[in-house]
């Protein structure tokens, strides 16, 4: 993750979102390299004792961020969005205090790698059920409740504005590779097939990736606010 932040050269003072901020040892690490930092999250006692000059704003990701339009130079959120009720909403308000220029770096769970994709056809689910008791006694965004696959999170990159930079995964399964390599190598050639427009369609590109089909656990993707677009 330092590597891509480095690689975004942001210059000393220049104004970084981190949301969720839970207990903020990513806003500790923007704030060390100079960068102004805000944090934003639902359960602000997680991160009592970080430095005074990290602004703190208790807020529901669901709903509309106190911050202005076009304010962010950087807007990070890692591992935040897949517990989120209202994703749309969370990635319309991101593009909207953004600047045009300004960057996304963000990350969830792959649910489109060669494991998870055979999960699915062996459970037929992303995830496991989460009970209305737990829900009720452990509220909304305890847990991974609203899983999403590439092609979505694409959409909603593109619908606010954002163009990808480039998708990064977290490791590398080496049991993926060595088990489910052939069932890798005969989607890709299965794509390979596909029509211009079919694999634009389903971002095709980009899903059979090594970041993505050959992915880790995580997914980590880098999206730019392009210029003259506002959220």
């Amino acid at each position: 993750m330092r590597k891509l932040l480095r690689r975004l050269a942001l210059p000393s003072g220049a104004r970084v979102l981190d949301l969720p901020l839970g207990p903020g040892a990513m806003a500790e690490q923007l704030q060390r390299d100079g960068l102004a930092v805000w944090g934003a999250d639902l359960d602000l006692a997680q991160s009592d004792g970080l430095h005074p000059s990290i602004r703190r704003e208790r807020v529901d990701l669901n709903g509309i961020l106190p911050f202005p339009d076009q304010f962010f130079d950087l807007v990070v959120s890692l591992e935040g969005i897949e517990h989120l009720e209202n994703p749309f909403q969370f990635l319309r308000e991101v593009g909207r205090v953004c600047r045009p220029g300004g960057y996304l770096l963000l990350s969830t769970p792959n649910i489109c790698n060669l494991e998870e994709r055979l999960n699915f056809l062996v459970r037929g689910a992303f995830y496991r059920y989460i009970s209305a008791r737990a829900f009720a006694e452990q509220g909304s965004g305890f847990d991974h409740q609203n899983l999403m696959t590439w092609v979505e999170i694409r959409q909603l990159l593109d619908w606010n504005g954002f163009s990808l930079l480039g998708l990064f995964r977290d490791k590398i399964k080496w049991r993926q590779l060595l088990f489910l390599g052939p069932l890798g190598l005969l989607l890709w050639g299965f794509g390979r097939l596909q029509s211009r427009a079919r694999r634009e369609k389903y971002c095709w590109r980009e899903t059979e990736s090594a970041p993505v089909l050959f992915g880790g656990s995580t997914l980590i993707v880098l999206a730019r606010k392009g210029v003259g677009r506002s959220g």
